[in-house]
C-alpha cells in the first residue's frame, strides 16, 4: 500500500497494544499515518510503537485507561503534538462470558465502562480537536454481538449494541463539522477477543472450526479483513459514508438478521 494514503495525518488507536488494535496501528503507520498507540497496558503500547518506528514509521505510546478523562486527554494531546488528530480508531474492549442471571454488578460495570463509557469519553475529547482541524474520521470496533443476541454475553451484547447507537448519534450531530463516524462489526476473528477465548477453552482449534462452520463463507475473519475495512472507512475513499455499521462477518448477518 502507498504510504501517501494517510500521509500527513495523525491517528489514535485505543487498545493498540494487542490484537486487532495492534494490527490496525501497524497498518495505519505503514500507509503513512503518525500513530498514537494508546492502551491501558503501557508496556505493550511501547512495544507496538517501537515496532512501528523500527519499520520506518512514526508512533508514540501512551498508557491510557479509556474510562479516565485525564488519560484520554493525554492521549489526545499526544496526537496534537504529532500534528493534529485526523483518525480515531476505538478498539479497546473487554468481555465477560456470563448469562444475564450470572452477570455480577462488577462485571456488568466493567464491561459497560470500557466498551461504552470509554468510547463516549474518547469521542468527547477527540471530536473538538478534529472539528478545529477541519474534520476527521472515527471508526469504532463493534461486534456481531452488538447486532444480535448471544447466550452468555449479556453485558458484552448490551455494550456493543449501545455503542452502535452512540456512534450513529455522534455521526448525525457532527456531520456538518466534517467528522464521519462509522462502526465495523466483525464476527469471530483469528485475532482479538475471540482468539483469546478460544485459547482459554482448552481446544482452540476445535472451537475455531465450530464457529467457522456456522459462517456462510466457512472461515473466521482475519486481522487483514478488519484492517482493510477500517482503513477504508478512515480514508477519503469513504468520504460520503457516515453513521454506517458494516457487518464484517462472512455473510453471517444475511442469515441472522
Amino acid at each position: 500500500m502507498s504510504r501517501a494514503r494517510f500521509g500527513g495525518r495523525v491517528a489514535v488507536v485505543t487498545g493498540g497494544a494487542s490484537g486487532l488494535g495492534e494490527a490496525v496501528a501497524g497498518r495505519l503507520a505503514a500507509e503513512g499515518a503518525r500513530v498514537v498507540v494508546a492502551d491501558v497496558d503501557g508496556g505493550g503500547a511501547e512495544r507496538v510503537a517501537a515496532a512501528v518506528v523500527a519499520g520506518g514509521g512514526t508512533a508514540r505510546p501512551v498508557a491510557a485507561d479509556v474510562t479516565r478523562r485525564a488519560d484520554v486527554a493525554r492521549m489526545v494531546q499526544a496526537a496534537q503534538e504529532l500534528g493534529g488528530l485526523h483518525v480515531l480508531v476505538l478498539s479497546a474492549a473487554v468481555e465477560v462470558q456470563a448469562r444475564l442471571g450470572d452477570t455480577t454488578d462488577d462485571d456488568w460495570q466493567r464491561v459497560l465502562d470500557v466498551n461504552l463509557k470509554g468510547p463516549f469519553v474518547c469521542l468527547q475529547q477527540a471530536i473538538p480537536v478534529m472539528v478545529r482541524g477541519g474534520g476527521g474520521a472515527v471508526v469504532a470496533l463493534g461486534s456481531t454481538l452488538g447486532l444480535i443476541g448471544q447466550p452468555r454475553f449479556a453485558a458484552y451484547c448490551a455494550s456493543k449494541g449501545a455503542l452502535v447507537n452512540l456512534c450513529k448519534q455522534v455521526a448525525i450531530e457532527h456531520a456538518a463539522d466534517g467528522v464521519r463516524v462509522n462502526v465495523v462489526a466483525p464476527s469471530a476473528c483469528e485475532t482479538g477477543l475471540f482468539a483469546r477465548t478460544a485459547e482459554q477453552s482448552g481446544d482452540a482449534a476445535g472451537m475455531k472450526r465450530l464457529v467457522a462452520s456456522r459462517i456462510p463463507m466457512g472461515r473466521l475473519g482475519t486481522a487483514d479483513d478488519v484492517c482493510d475495512t477500517i482503513l477504508f472507512l478512515a480514508s477519503d475513499e469513504s468520504s460520503y459514508l457516515s453513521g454506517a455499521v458494516l457487518p464484517l462477518d462472512g455473510g453471517l448477518a444475511a442469515r441472522r438478521q
